[in-house]
This record gives C-alpha cells, structure tokens and sequence, in this order.
C-alpha cells in the first residue's frame, strides 16, 4: 500500500511533516523524505525504513521513479493507492513507470478512511481534550452577555475565540482549511459563512461553528446564540433544530444506518415547513476536520463502536437568517456519548 495523504501518514507513523511516500508491504516499511529533515522523520518514525531519493539536496529527483524502483528492488509485483491523493502528474508518473516496471497499480478509494473512522483510546482523549478547550473558550467569549458581542465585526469575535483556544492550550484552531465561522443576522443563513467586517447587532441570530486542534485532531460544534433578543423567526426554528439534533442522536449507535440517521434530522426540519439543509447531516472528526464516517442521505454504510461523528441539522433562510446546532458523538454499542457538555436548549443562548 502506498500513502501519499499526509494525514493517512501521520496517522500511520506518528510523524506530521516530512515524509513525502509511504510504503506498507509484508511486516516492513519505508518512506520518502528530504535531506533537511531526514534526521527529525527518523527519530519519530522509528519503525520505518527513511530514504532519500537522491544522493544530494541539490539534485532533482523523479520521486516517483524512485518509489517504484524500491518497489521492485523489493519483488513487490502489485500497489495500491487512493487516486484522491494524487494529482494528475504524480499519478501519471507513478503508472508510467510502475508499467515501465511491470509492476500493477490498483487505485483503491478510501483505503484508509474505514481504518481511521474507529478512534483508538488516545485519539479519544485528544479530541475529548479538544472538545474541552474549545468549550471552554466560548463559555468564556460569551460570559458577559450581549455586550461582549454587539456591535463588534464577525472577525473580531473569531479571532478573540481563537486565542482564547491557544491559551486554553490548543495548537490552533480546529478549522485550519476555511477557519472559525461567525455569522450574524442574514450571514448566518450561509452554511460556510467566512466571517467579515458585519458588526453583530442585537436581536438577531449569531451562529458560531469553531473547534480546537491538539497534536493535530480536532474538534467540531456549533451554537446559534441571540445576544439582546430572539429574531421572530427563530422562535419557531431554532426548536426545530434542536429537536431534529435530538432526535437524530437519538438512533445514533452501532449497528444504525448512516443514512437513517439523516432521513430522521432532515425530515424533522422539513415535516415543520422548513426548507431542508444540503449537506449531509454529520461527519467524522479526527485528523481532518471532515472524514468518514458520513451521515449522508445517500451513505449505505452502518454506524460501528468508537466512530465519531457530528451530528447537525440545520435551518437556513436567505436574507432572513439561519440556525445550526452540533454537537460531537461517539458511537457505542448500546448508543452514544455525547463528548460535549454545552446546553442546547433555547434558553441557555439568550443573551442579556
């Protein structure tokens, strides 16, 4: 098996940075790496065999020449390789000359993902530890009311909840791709808002999407809170979507359908006369923020122990305003645990 995806590595050798290839066969392996950090990669990934590709850091090596020539100097006759880690150049150069070796190439979708979906205990005590950072920095954003929060830029707020994160402990911030999202008013109706100069204003909807990354896995949770009154159209939504949350989480363990799990949040929103939400309902969180599993309306698979998933349904009106709630669950045998302890109830986000 050959890895390209650097969180498919680190999940594999314990090493972020450094290795370029990755290469499982038999009982053994071996990586590609530079010159400058040839030293570093092996201290960390101690049970794998550290090569470079060329005698010199000045050279320019045809790395992937390089790999399947190890590949056969090896005897090993077949690879396989997840295409959606490669670009179009790399997998043209590894097929040509893999062929060129008479060595068959198999491109396998996912071929880690179903590992990485099943969280071991230490992947569980960092993303409780993320959750927990995170949680904590929010409560202290909002700890003085509405006046912490009005008339201040969607940027100002995100940035505060960042470093409020680094404080607490963790690296960064959860989201490193798209960033922390706050959305006010009719922003908040954008499912990906990227937050901007809008200042929050009172009475309106403030939805905040934000997690922590620690040795890097994340966490992931959303609130829309109401700093100076509930909008009107809140007043019907926002239950709707906690209900939906609830009730979603509620046939959430192992052995349920991915897919059902969807259907029942999805149509919960819309059985009240809202429009449905167009994405899939939850998502796995580990080393990327989004991985299997997938809570999609389409996903056939089944729910399995130690998975961990968002669940978070949402309500989105154009021009008006929107509502999302998430939360992260790990899924056992007998249901969930829920590793957050924030409220999600109606209440417990008004602001005063």
């Amino acid at each position: 098996m050959l890895f390209r995806d650097p969180h498919d590595i680190h999940y594999l050798t314990g090493t972020r940075e450094g290795i370029s290839w990755l290469v499982l066969h038999d009982d053994s392996s071996f990586a590609i790496t530079r010159h400058m950090l040839v030293d570093d990669v092996r201290s960390q990934a101690v049970d794998c065999e550290i090569l470079l590709a060329s005698a010199r850091s000045t050279d320019y090596p045809d790395v992937e020449q390089f790999v399947i020539s190890e590949l056969s100097r090896r005897g090993l006759a077949h690879g396989a390789i997840d295409p959606a880690t490669l670009t179009a150049k790399t997998g043209f150069g590894v097929n040509h000359h893999a062929t060129a070796a008479g060595i068959e190439i198999h491109f396998v979708s996912g071929l880690l993902a179903g590992v990485r979906a099943v969280k071991d205990s230490y992947e569980l005590a960092l993303t409780r530890r993320c959750v927990a950072i995170a949680e904590q920095a929010f409560t202290d954003l909002l700890e003085n009311g509405a006046g912490q929060l009005i008339g201040r830029s969607e940027r100002d707020l995100a940035d505060e909840l960042e470093t409020r994160m680094w404080v607490l402990g963790a690296d960064r911030q959860g989201f490193p791709e798209t960033g922390i999202i706050v959305a006010g008013g009719p922003n908040s109706a954008k499912p990906h808002h990227v937050p901007g100069k809008r200042r929050v204003m009172a009475g309106e909807s403030l939805l905040i999407d934000w997690g922590a990354e620690l040795a890097g896995y994340r966490s992931d949770m959303t609130r829309t809170v109401f700093p100076g009154g509930v909008p009107e159209f809140a007043r019907q939504a926002y239950p709707t979507v906690e209900r939906a949350l609830l009730r979603a989480a509620g046939h959430l363990r192992a052995g349920a359908s991915m897919g059902e799990i969807d259907r029942i949040a999805r149509e919960t929103v819309t059985d009240a006369g809202f429009p449905e939400f167009h994405y899939g309902v939850g998502h796995g969180v580990g080393l990327d923020i989004h991985e299997a599993p997938w809570l999609r309306a389409h996903s056939t698979e089944s729910c399995e122990a130690d998975m961990l998933t968002t669940i978070e349904p949402g309500i989105y009106l154009p021009g008006i305003g929107g509502i999302r709630i998430e939360n992260l669950y790990r899924v056992t045998n007998d249901g969930n645990e829920c590793l957050g302890n924030l409220p999600t109830g109606m209440a417990a986000m008004i602001l005063e």
